[in-house]
């Protein structure tokens, strides 16, 4: 990529943009190069990556660590020539994490629910309402899920409330115990 002008707020600093954002995995080594026609056009700094640095979440490991750093070439492709004292010929690349996916957030009311032994069956025990961290709907379904799923039959989910399962089954040898049961929402 040729740049026709200074692009950066100090002179000689150039800066390149990719049309869209480069993904990159955690743990993996990638390479930021450029190309200068001339090659009193560059600048470096000898032996700087002889330890290697660190920038945030990113680092420029040492060059013993990755058989030489700070390579280059005096052709317009991969640089592949020794490693020019471990130099850092100051490229550097512009970092921005992604942002965290948003997480599902359940919450109840009441926020610690309660069967008597002797609630009758379609008794709502909770509304359920769950909501995204980035203030999004949630537009898709609750469902019961292992390993504690939904007592054996004696709740039930009907839109966003927690119900005692019209059947019944199950309730009168949980009476006054503490029932664990694990919502799962499929978006």
């Amino acid at each position: 990529m040729s740049l026709p002008h200074e692009t950066g707020p100090v002179p000689g600093w150039q800066v390149a943009r990719f049309s869209t954002p480069i993904s990159i995995a955690a743990n993996t080594t990638y390479v930021a190069t450029y190309y200068v026609p001339s090659h009193s056009s560059y600048q470096l700094v000898p032996y700087a990556l002889t330890n290697g640095v660190t920038a945030g979440p990113l680092t420029a490991p040492a060059s013993a660590s990755v058989g030489g750093n700070g390579v280059y070439g005096y052709v317009n492709g991969f640089p592949t020539t020794g490693s020019a004292r471990n130099s850092n010929f100051l490229v550097d690349v512009l970092f921005t994490p992604a942002a965290p996916a948003p997480y599902l957030s359940l919450s109840f009311n009441p926020p610690n629910p309660t069967v008597a032994s002797n609630a009758p069956a379609g008794t709502v025990v909770a509304v359920i309402t769950a909501t995204w961290s980035n203030g999004s709907p949630f537009t898709g379904t609750l469902s019961f899920g292992a390993p504690y799923s939904n007592d054996g039959a004696a709740f039930a989910i009907s839109a966003n409330q927690l119900i005692v399962n019209p059947s019944g089954s199950g309730l009168a040898q949980d009476g006054g115990t503490t029932q664990n049961v694990t919502i799962v929402a499929t978006q």
